[in-house]
């Protein structure tokens, strides 16, 4: 054969001959003779073999130029032939490569190779095209991505696996030796491998039925860089190939992997590393794909082959310091990959130990990485080391104290991973399975103890080494005094100095001379041991160089050289030996020790390990302890990720025995209540597993595991723990995992039959009883005689805890609730003469005069739910129990006033009789004991008779009217049955019948509720009824606290009179202003807490009565205790966000609440007014006004914490023409203010707002507003800021707007500022006389130009609301109690009157000396004034009664 075939660049090369006997096309055929020339190949394979190529070639060849116009099916034909020639060829290789060749053959099958191989490339990267082409044009969105129709006729997928695998199984044979000389061309080597690259650009190509295609495609770029030196441009294309398809990460790490296993080519690492590494971090930044790709790359190379990538990972530490997190996060993966595959083995050399903790360090380095993701990359990366087992214990105190730090990341995905590493650190801990602190502490002091007997010499000496070295040192300093003036000697003598060498023999070593010179030394022959020394120095150079090096003689720096030479080369030579010496005799010491006790010996090293081990697990516990509260505050996170990882924690933390995480187990509870199911389930998943799975035994013993570990959660838990709880149980009866056996456990241990029952087990099981009952109510309702028996019998006269935990299980009993539209069932009710009632009623009266036991009233209010909620008559029994409990009082007041008449003797004047009556006993000035018990038992009938009048208000607005509703529709039931007449027109006129019997229920239910009402207002605490009875007495008591100053007595009195007040409007309003009274005269915080929560369960009941008396309301957010103010908070929230008080002026009391020192007031109110924004614009509505009374200095806010405020409200000022607004009447303020202070504030409130445009335009056209106080510094820098930011979000037509009023203000600051020095040199205001700053009282000109008119009535809001505010009282200041008060100057939103604001008219001066007159006679009166509302016409409340079921309800009200 006499041609050469070049595999060409491209296709055009072939048809033009550049050489002598390169190979040619002859002809491109035409189409019609393409389908033929094909066919032809068949017959002349069978014939020919592969060599049909040589004669063929230029059909194959003019299928690939007309590839566009061929049919499919001539393309597929000629694949099948090229790739059963390319078979058949390698076959036929792999037996002629076994012998030797000769030019000829060689020659041939070299272009037969080259021909074949070019037409296998160029047909499958043709096909491939034809196969993608469509796809890369179709619009792909979203979900509705389809698979394109392909065209082909053939399975293109697994054709182009056969033709790849034909392909591999020819550059597998040794064809190199076809060359001449044996070197493949790069022109092959390129076609072959740029196919590979082409077929790996297919998306597809990751799907996991192309893995044998991939792999094909691995094999062949292993063997074209193993065999055919194609490394370094391998990796190039790699990098390349990574930058623009993120998908090849994992089939070009593959690829790298075969090199490195199946090839042995390592250096494919290095290039590709050393590459990356060369990159610019700056480009990583700006290419985020690419940047994605190689970090993702470097891991999993990494992953595959960690051994190879080790010695080359220093080329990538210069990224870590990097712009791209990208990149950092790719390095630090990569590094964890290498710590948890290559260097956690047990066998490591120092190199490698080394090169592991520096590793270690620069992930520990990173935990405070300046990016989130980073961060929280680096967690991940510990965690799977942790998880692995792979940390070195030297570093987990270090890592543990790091990731702790992370509890409070601003990233969820930070905290998430941080206490996922702790909870794995805990897991994988290498110390013990419970890690109680304080068991470890005890175990760790008791062994400790032990080593100190074993080891009795080390009490007295520390540490022999520090000893002995101190004591060189002194040796060395005595010796320095006498060496010193030797050494000076010698050196200035020459004639000693001549001959140094003569000193030291040729047969001496530096070791003899050395250890010459030491015994010198110690033998005090110092002067010739200097000579000796000196002559060393000379004989061996080294000995100088080595000490020097190595020890620092600061003070001798001013000494000759050879001086500093000798003297220090002798102190390191001294210092040396003696420490050899001791450490040689310590050593034999020991080992005397040793040989004359080897048993002591050990037991001391086994001590020794065991207190180590102690000491490391008791600081790991210490450590975990620590992260408690933290992760606890995580429980209460927005973010779901943290409260399911708290809960993870707490769990494996309880399971472990911490301790500390009891905090944790216990405010889980409450999440028993979220809206998240992931949450509650997670809760409910968690109990489960540390309560409800106790291991072995039988099914009685694990039944009474569950009791203990339920009973241990009731102790000593909070009213909230219990609620939740409560919760918690019903989730787990309606699941079924606590069986008949459990409930069957807490009723022998609530009976005591168990033996050992406590009686809190006891209280404990009962309680678990009611809520269990919660979720079956036949688990009491079946068992109501055990419960009375027990519960309510001889145990419960002392026990009064058990009693009421026995009526809350009685008060889980109800009526079954029906579905809409049906008709209720029977009220499930018992007779009054049951023994529940009997067993109440004489527990109640028994325990009455016992004052020491502070159960009593918990435990009557519950009993009297219980009688009203169960009871057939509840009004009958009460009025008994009040009728036996007024006796007991009587009795004791007859007690007190014999007592008190025997003990006084023959005193005169002793006011009433001895008839029994409690008030007259009351009413002595002499305070005995007898005294103080029926004040006592007299406040307890009081809260009897309080709570009796509200179950009695709920009883007939629930039960009574529920029962009246229920008996009407039944009686409508059957005359709708038992009419014929309409069954008959059921269906003709059942639209009519509906309309009819709708309205005739609404007319029936409202006169049932007008009857109710009536009732409630004449026939309970008013008119000739025996509550009625004591009105007077507790109107008496609680309007003379000094003739009754007992605080139990008033405290109980003021709740009965509220709850009385609750029942009738008239009773209300006879006694309101008592009870006001009592809320701000009253000297107990607790009764004015009380009350201020009644007067919101009031606002409920009769808004229109307590609607004057709002201003009172508000003046306790500013009393003196922390506990009235947190009370007012709330209330006055829920009422506001519940819409039944207006927002009014006083709501900037609530703003200065934000800085209260109390944090839970603090939070209360910004928790109102972030509520209160999201009813449409009412902060905004209430923004003017709030600014013009914080800023008033007679309110008493300082100027830090009116910013405070004001920066936390104007955040939720977000609407542009709100800001645009607010900026115009915010200038307008300006001409009402009065001292400098106002001008700081208005504009610090300016320069909160963003600017627009338009606000912008606001500010220009009211600039002469402001423009004279641009001179104090503080507002003309509140105007700077507003320029500054305005620029920065401006847009480009705004700026010229800005850039004029930045000069405006520029000009006006200037001229204040030269107007100021004029006045300092005149010593004289200019400013003064201008009248810029009117003084007080004085009226400006512009005040009689706006005034305003009679007849207006349109107002703004804020207007509106200083009007109605002008008459309330004026509230307390900071300076105290009575402190006189100015006239509050308040900023008005109306643009006619800014001027008159600040104005101080006479009539304000004689409401002020009305007010003085007012105040003296109040102090010359002993009975305290009641405040009085304004007057204002008194109307009908029309406000229909309503069930008393808010959260502020005076039912749970603590006394």
């Amino acid at each position: 054969m006499d041609f050469e075939f070049v595999i060409p660049v491209s296709r055009d090369d072939l048809l033009n001959k550049t050489g002598v006997n390169q190979f040619v096309v002859d002809e491109i055929l035409t189409l019609r003779e393409v389908t033929g020339a094909i066919q032809d190949v068949r017959a002349a394979f069978r014939s020919k073999g592969p060599d049909c190529v040589f004669g063929h070639f230029d059909a194959f060849f003019s299928v690939l130029c007309l590839q566009k116009d061929v049919d499919t099916e001539v393309k597929e034909d000629a694949w099948g032939h090229i790739v059963k020639i390319a078979a058949q060829l390698s076959t036929k290789l792999a037996t002629v490569l076994e012998d030797d060749l000769d030019a000829g053959m060689r020659k041939t099958n070299c272009n037969l190779v080259k021909m074949t191989c070019y037409l296998l490339c160029q047909y499958m990267e043709m096909l491939e095209s034809d196969e993608t082409k469509p796809s890369t044009n179709q619009a792909i969105k979203g979900k509705s991505r389809k698979k394109k129709a392909s065209s082909m006729t053939i399975d293109w997928a697994r054709e182009r696996e056969t033709g790849m695998k034909t392909l591999l199984n020819l550059v597998q044979l040794h064809i190199h030796r076809l060359w001449d000389p044996p070197v493949v061309d790069d022109e092959f080597v390129s076609l072959v491998t740029n196919c590979c690259y082409k077929m790996l650009e297919n998306p597809e190509i990751t799907h996991a039925v192309n893995k044998d295609f991939r792999d094909a495609i691995c094999h062949i770029i292993g063997v074209m860089v193993k065999r055919y030196n194609h490394g370094l441009s391998a990796s190039l294309k790699i990098i390349q190939l990574l930058q623009h398809f993120e998908h090849l990460v994992g089939p070009l790490s593959s690829a790298v992997k075969v090199c490195v296993e199946d090839y042995g080519y390592k250096s494919i690492v290095a290039e590709l590393i050393r590459e990356i590494g060369r990159m610019d971090g700056s480009d990583f930044s700006r290419d985020t794909s690419g940047t994605r790709a190689y970090s993702a790359f470097l891991v999993e190379m990494t992953e595959k082959c960690p051994a190879a990538v080790l010695p080359n990972i220093s080329l990538l530490l210069c990224h870590l310091d990097g712009e791209s997190h990208a990149m950092r996060n790719g390095v630090l993966a990569a590094m964890g990959e290498i710590l948890m595959k290559v260097l956690s083995k047990d066998d490591l050399d120092e190199k490698m130990k080394d090169t592991r903790d520096q590793f270690l360090e620069k992930l520990e380095d990173h935990i405070h990485d300046i990016h989130a993701y980073v961060r929280s990359k680096v967690l991940q990366i510990w965690l799977l080391v942790v998880n692995a087992k792979c940390l070195p214990l030297p570093h987990q105190e270090n890592l543990l104290c790091l990731v702790i730090g992370r509890l409070q990341d601003k990233s969820s995905s930070v905290r998430k991973y941080a206490i996922q590493l702790i909870t794995a650190l805990l897991k994988n801990n290498p110390f013990a399975a419970k890690l109680s602190v304080q068991e470890l502490e005890l175990s760790y002091e008791k062994e400790k103890e032990k080593l100190k007997e074993l080891k009795p010499d080390d009490e007295e000496v520390d540490d022999p080494n520090a000893t002995f070295k101190e004591k060189t040192e002194e040796e060395w300093v005595e010796m320095k005094k006498n060496l010193q003036p030797i050494i000076d000697e010698l050196a200035e003598d020459d004639e000693n100095r001549s001959t140094p060498s003569s000193l030291i023999s040729e047969e001496d070593t530096m070791d003899i001379v050395l250890e010459k010179i030491y015994q010198q030394l110690t033998s005090s022959q110092l002067k010739d041991a200097v000579m000796l020394m000196n002559a060393a120095r000379e004989s061996f150079p080294d000995i100088a160089t080595e000490k020097q090096s190595t020890e620092e003689e600061n003070e001798e720096e001013e000494k000759e050289p050879v001086t500093m030479d000798t003297i220090t080369c002798l102190k390191n030579l001294f210092i040396e030996r003696k420490h050899a010496s001791h450490a040689l005799t310590a050593t034999e010491a020991m080992q005397t020790d040793t040989q004359t006790d080897p048993t002591v010996a050990s037991e001391i090293a086994k001590q020794q390990i065991l207190v180590q081990y102690l000491k490391e697990s008791l600081a790991f516990a210490t450590q975990l302890q620590a992260a408690v509260p933290v992760i606890s505050q995580l429980l209460g996170s927005k973010n779901l990720t943290d409260v399911m990882e708290a809960i993870e924690f707490f769990v494996t933390g309880f399971e472990f025995g911490l301790t500390a995480t009891m905090i944790g187990i216990r405010r889980m509870l409450p999440l028993i209540w979220s809206k998240e199911a992931g949450i509650k389930d997670a809760v409910v998943a968690a109990y489960k597993r540390l309560y409800l799975n106790p291991q072995g035994g039988n099914a009685r013993s694990k039944a009474q595991a569950i009791v203990n570990n339920l009973s241990a959660l009731t102790m000593g838990a909070t009213l909230c723990d219990l609620t939740s709880l409560d919760g918690l149980i019903v989730e787990l009866m309606k699941s079924g995992e606590l069986g008949q056996n459990v409930i069957q456990m807490l009723w022998e241990r609530f009976t005591m039959k168990i033996a050992g029952t406590t009686p809190d087990e006891s209280r404990a099981a009962v309680q678990l009883i009611a809520m269990a009952a919660g979720a079956d109510m036949a688990v009491v309702k079946t068992n109501i005689d055990v419960l009375v028996r027990e519960g309510l019998g001889p145990r419960a006269d002392t026990d009064l805890l058990l009693a009421r935990d026995t009526c809350l299980a009685l008060l889980k009993l109800s009526t079954p609730k029906t579905m809409k539209g049906d008709v209720a069932s029977d009220p499930y009710r018992l007779s009054e003469t049951h023994d529940m009632f009997t067993s109440l009623t004489r527990i109640l009266v028994k325990s009455a005069t016992d004052l020491e036991n502070r159960y009593w009233i918990p435990l009557m209010e519950q009993a009297v739910n219980v009688i009203y909620k169960l009871a057939e008559s509840p009004d009958i029994i009460c009025g008994d129990l009040i009728k036996k409990l007024s006796k007991e009082c009587s009795q004791a007041g007859e007690t007190a006033c014999s007592q008190a008449g025997e003990t006084t003797g023959e005193k005169e004047n002793l006011e009433g009789d001895d008839d029994g009556n409690p008030l007259d006993v009351l009413e002595k000035d002499d305070e005995t004991e007898k005294v103080g018990f029926a004040s006592g038992v007299l406040a307890r009938l009081l809260s009897l008779v309080g709570h009796v009048a509200l179950r009695q208000l709920v009883h007939l607005d629930v039960a009574v009217f529920g029962e009246m509703k229920r008996r009407r529709a039944i009686q409508e039931q059957k005359d709708w049955i038992q009419t014929p007449a309409s069954k008959q027109n059921r269906a003709k006129d059942n639209e009519n019948i509906e309309e009819e019997m709708g309205l005739a229920g609404a007319a029936a239910e409202d006169a049932e509720s007008e009857y109710i009402r009536k009732i409630c207002e004449c026939e309970v605490v008013t008119g000739n009824t025996l509550l009625a009875a004591f009105g007077p007495l507790l109107e008496a008591v609680c309007s003379n606290h000094q003739k009754y100053p007992d605080t139990e007595l008033q405290t109980a009195a003021t709740l009965a009179l509220a709850k009385f007040m609750m029942v009738s409007s008239e009773f209300c309003d006879q006694h309101l202003q008592l009870l006001f009274t009592m809320l701000e005269k009253s000297t107990s915080p607790i009764i004015r807490a009380n009350t201020i929560i009644a007067m919101g369960d009031l606002c409920f009941r009769f808004p229109n009565l307590i609607e004057p008396w709002t201003p009172h309301l508000y003046a306790r957010l500013r009393d003196e205790s922390s506990d009235v103010r947190k009370n007012t908070m709330q209330v006055l929230t829920h009422l506001i966000l519940n819409d039944m008080i207006k927002v009014k002026g006083q709501i900037s009391e609530m703003a200065i609440c934000i800085v209260d020192h109390d944090e839970r007031i603090a939070s209360l109110a910004k928790l109102f007014f972030n509520e209160l924004a999201k009813k449409g614009n009412a902060v905004y509505n209430i923004m003017p006004d709030m600014i013009s009374r914080l800023s008033d200095p007679d309110i008493g806010i300082d100027e830090e914490h009116f910013r405070i405020i004001m920066k936390y409200l104007f955040s939720f000022i977000q609407k542009d023409k709100h800001c645009e607004s607010l900026v115009e009447k915010l200038c307008h303020r300006y001409r009402a203010t009065r001292v400098d202070r106002q001008w700081r504030d208005l504009s610090f409130c300016l320069s909160m707002l963003s600017y627009s445009e338009k606000s912008i335009a606001k500010l220009h056209e009211n600039f002469m507003c402001f423009a004279d106080k641009l001179a104090d510094e503080e507002v003309y820098n509140c105007f700077c800021t507003i320029i500054t930011k305005s620029r920065n979000f401006a847009k480009p037509e705004a700026k010229t707007l800005i850039d004029e009023l930045e000069q405006r203000v520029e000009g006006c600051h200037k001229k204040g500022l030269n107007e100021d020095e004029l006045v300092e040199r005149a010593g004289a205001s200019p400013i003064k006389h201008k009248g810029k700053t009117p003084r007080k009282g004085a009226k400006t000109p512009a005040a009689h130009k706006a005034k305003p008119r009679r007849g207006r009535r349109k107002q703004d809001s804020s207007d509106e609301e200083m009007e109605q505010s002008k008459d309330t009282p004026v509230t307390r200041t900071k300076h105290g109690r009575g402190a006189k008060k100015k006239p509050a100057a308040v900023f008005s939103d109306s643009d006619d009157s800014d001027i008159e604001l600040f104005e101080v008219d006479k009539t304000s001066k004689k409401k002020k000396g009305k007010e003085e007159k007012e105040n003296a006679s109040e102090e010359s009166d002993s009975e305290p004034l009641s405040p009085k509302p304004p007057q204002r016409p008194r109307g009908k409340n029309k406000r229909r009664l309503t069930s008393l079921h808010s959260p502020l309800s005076l039912s749970n009200t603590p006394v």
